[in-house]
């Protein structure tokens, strides 16, 4: 019994030192098949990055040639025309017409008149003209003297459309929706350049990501490199070769994904970037984004809701528009008056060719319409009315709408600047860790565990970092949206 317990531990003891072997060979391979895999993975210094692009570039590029901003930049011009068809119902008219009838070689009648009519903007018409009428068979009141008459006067209201009428409503309309029309303009505008501000940041964190990544890969690699040697020399054991190697491995990944995200977002804001010509461009990888906007500012929040109350292009829609429904109301106010319309015009008879005569003969008429009950008309002013008051509460709840958020970004806005400021205290405070646990690795005082362990936390804050700029620089950018402005102009400035 005593020989076969021996034999048994015997085998047993060889059997670790064979496994613990065989154990430090594979870690070996592992190593070496790694070399071979992975060393054809790209970097930004086979990239090789030539230029940057900064944010305002991207938004001069952008209001020059985005379709976008191009169909924006119509708006005003549409509202333009209408104006223009406004002015038309003012606009002069000449109207003519000639009948004649002939029957069995009878001139029964022919007739003539050519007018011209002269709108005004006080609301009275202005009209002159020629008429002559011959024939065997013309009523009396249509009996002229051989050589015509010409005449010429005003057609005026008297009660309804003296003061305003539906022409001049329209003109006024127009003009209120040409306002309306820069806003809505500046509204897209701004619409835009927010969407673009978002991708341009998410484009510099994927980049400034990617630099990280690999500085922590370089490092983990002369590390690793360093480990192998040693163990040769028995320094380090076999497995903390492997525990290097993992390291190595790992930010690899990390690179990798990094790398993914910085073409993703290099794509996403190519969708802005067009030519002159229309033609959609890409941004190279070679080109590398600016770190302009990231810095911290300072914003006045009184100061910005006064601009968003005057300015934010969403309240002036809305004001214009209560504008547009107050005139008209103040037509259908109108309306509720008696319509009766005065017409006056001097006759006038051609003596010679070059000579006209003025006599007291004229054409005189008045026309009166009177709806009775007025159900129509005082529906149309109710209406206006109520319209009108439903038009002041949604634009009640704009303005608090619009308030509200500019306090919230703007809060949100100063918490992230606070965020930035402390995260870049950890990240320099954490670098101090790494460094010292570098100094004892180097002294033999700590293990590959550790000072991995420390420069993983310094990389991952340095990470954290990036993305709080990054979510800062979106959060300054969705503040000046919400206060109904953009970065373009000041960006521009400062470039």
């Amino acid at each position: 019994m005593n020989y076969l317990n021996f034999l048994s531990i015997k085998s047993f003891f060889i059997g670790c030192f064979l496994a613990f072997n065989l154990f430090y060979f594979s870690l070996l391979k592992a190593q070496n098949n790694d070399s071979l895999q992975t060393e054809n993975i790209p970097t930004l210094s086979s990239l090789d990055i030539e230029d940057t692009l900064s944010l305002a570039e991207v938004y001069e590029i952008i209001f020059e040639y985005h379709p976008l901003i191009q169909k924006a930049k119509l708006i005003p011009a549409l509202a333009i025309q209408d104006i223009r068809k406004a002015r038309g119902m003012f606009d002069p008219t000449l109207m003519g017409k000639w009948t004649e009838k002939k029957y069995k070689e009878t001139l029964y009648y022919q007739r003539m008149n050519a007018e011209i009519k002269i709108p005004t903007i006080l609301g009275f018409d202005v009209k002159a003209g020629y008429e002559t009428n011959s024939g065997t068979y013309l009523n009396n009141d249509e009996k002229l003297p051989e050589e015509g008459l010409f005449y010429a006067g005003i057609e005026l209201p008297i009660l309804r459309n003296l003061i305003f009428d539906k022409r001049r409503a329209t003109l006024k309309k127009a003009k209120v929706f040409a306002q309306m029309a820069q806003a809505e303009q500046q509204k897209e505008i701004n619409k835009l350049f927010f969407k673009v501000a978002k991708d341009y940041w998410e484009w510099y964190a994927a980049y400034q990501s990617l630099k990280v990544t690999e500085e922590g890969i370089k490092v983990a690699t002369v590390r690793f490199e360093g480990v192998k040697d040693a163990y040769e020399y028995g320094k380090y054991r076999a497995i903390d070769t492997t525990e290097a190697l993992m390291e190595v491995q790992k930010r690899k990944v990390e690179s990798l994904q990094a790398l993914i995200d910085f073409e993703k977002t290099r794509l996403a804001l190519s969708a802005h970037i067009w030519s002159d010509e229309g033609i959609a461009l890409f941004i190279k990888p070679t080109i590398a984004p600016s770190n302009k906007g990231v810095e911290i500012e300072n914003f006045d929040l009184q100061s910005m809701l006064i601009t968003a109350a005057e300015f934010h292009p969403e309240l002036l829609k809305q004001n214009f528009k209560l504008n547009t429904l107050k005139i008209d109301k103040k037509l259908y106010q109108f309306s509720l008056m008696p319509q009766l319309d005065l017409s006056y015009k001097p006759i006038l008879y051609p003596r010679k060719a070059d000579n006209l005569a003025l006599t007291e003969d004229y054409k005189f008429g008045l026309k009166l319409y009177a709806p009775l009950f007025l159900r129509k008309e005082r529906a149309s002013f109710a209406m206006a009315k109520i319209k009108i008051r439903q038009q002041e509460l949604d634009l009640n709840f704009a303005q608090r709408n619009i308030q509200i958020g500019v306090e919230q970004s703007y809060i949100q806005v100063n918490r992230l600047a606070q965020m930035v400021e402390l995260q870049n205290q950890n990240v320099a405070n954490s670098l101090v860790m790494r460094n010292g646990e570098q100094t004892l690795f180097e002294l033999g005082k700590s293990t590959v565990f550790l000072i991995n362990y420390r420069e993983r936390y310094y990389l991952d804050s340095k990470l954290k970092l990036i993305k709080l700029e990054m979510k800062y620089a979106k959060a300054k950018a969705e503040l000046l949206w919400k206060t109904g402005q953009n970065e373009f102009v000041d960006l521009r400035e400062e470039d």
